[in-house]
């Protein structure tokens, strides 16, 4: 099954707020986020610092900032996504609905998830 969100909001200063077509309130660190990137690039920096392939041939960080990272800017794709624009300056990530719902860690979604 499909979900869309109906509201998005900043639920604190370090997690972001998703209430779904269903009723579902899903609540997202925003590290947790930025760290589960879906871009190529990001997938990849992970894969190989895994040892699942060869290392890039260039450090790419994920983190700029020292600081705490958090979005400065949410934008819809289309009708299935959004595209964030990070504080750390990373732009290119597109967070699906579905995979913004499957990332949902609240026990009823973890245990569906079993």
């Amino acid at each position: 099954m499909k979900y869309k969100p109906v509201e998005v909001n900043e639920f604190s200063d370090t997690a972001l707020m998703i209430v779904w077509d269903d009723g579902h309130e899903s609540i997202y660190l925003y590290e947790e986020l930025r760290e589960a990137c879906p871009c190529a690039t990001c997938r990849k920096h992970r894969a190989s610092s895994k040892g699942g392939q060869k290392p890039l041939k260039k450090n790419i960080p994920l983190r700029l900032n020292k600081g705490p990272v958090k979005p400065v800017g949410l934008e819809p794709v289309g009708q299935y996504a959004y595209k964030f624009n990070w504080s750390d300056k990373h732009d290119t990530g597109i967070y699906t609905f579905e995979f913004l719902r499957e990332m949902c860690s609240c026990e009823e979604c973890r245990s569906d998830a079993t």
